[in-house]
């Protein structure tokens, strides 16, 4: 069991070592060598763990979709109301997603991994589809009903549409701005009335 363990310790530590290489550089300047240095470990161990890159990236998307779906559950867990679970997923968008930095660069070169590696394309459609569906699911409690999934889409495109302007010009958006014009959207949308 404790061998096991120690497996999957090295391999978490080995995908998030990737994580802080593409904050750091772009994609095409990381290499197996410095994902291991990052990680702490000697180059030839990462080939034990993970048979390539792209495995290792595949598993950092994965992981990702996982704190960031059991973050947004746990902050969710003891709201009271669908209008709550709202206002708090706007703010878990704004503050975790479209104001942060480094996952934004991640993300990114995420997405530019996918245009250019066939094999790693299904792996970013999976996380577009994992968000989409936890904000669809969101909407649909809040009793959004048909315009649930289309809500859902909306939010993620407007989150990436933001999370991109910010990484070009971190001084663009004002933070409050940004969380008014949201949650005007959703509002409306969900003809449900702004609660200060």
């Amino acid at each position: 069991m404790g061998r096991q363990s120690n497996a999957s310790e090295r391999r978490d530590q080995i995908i998030w070592a990737l994580y802080d290489c593409l904050v750091e550089k772009g994609h095409e300047k990381v290499t197996i060598k410095e994902i291991a240095k990052k990680a702490g470990l000697p180059s030839g161990v990462i080939h034990y763990y993970f048979k390539s890159k792209d495995e290792i990236v595949s598993k950092l998307a994965a992981a990702i979709i996982e704190k960031y779906t059991y973050e947004i559950q746990d902050l969710l867990k003891d709201a009271t109301s669908s209008e709550q679970k709202i206002m708090l997923t706007i703010d878990f968008v704004i503050d975790r997603l479209i104001f942060n930095l480094p996952l934004n660069r991640v993300f990114f070169n995420l997405i530019q991994m996918a245009f250019e590696r066939t094999a790693l394309n299904s792996v970013v459609k999976d996380m577009f589809e994992n968000y989409r569906k936890q904000l669809s699911e969101i909407f649909q409690a809040a009793g959004a009903g048909d315009k649930s999934q289309m809500l859902g889409a909306s939010l993620v495109a407007v989150t990436e549409g933001f999370s991109l302007q910010f990484m070009v010009d971190p001084q663009a958006f004002d933070h409050d701005d940004v969380r008014e014009i949201i949650t005007k959207e959703i509002h409306d949308r969900l003809d449900l009335k702004k609660t200060d």
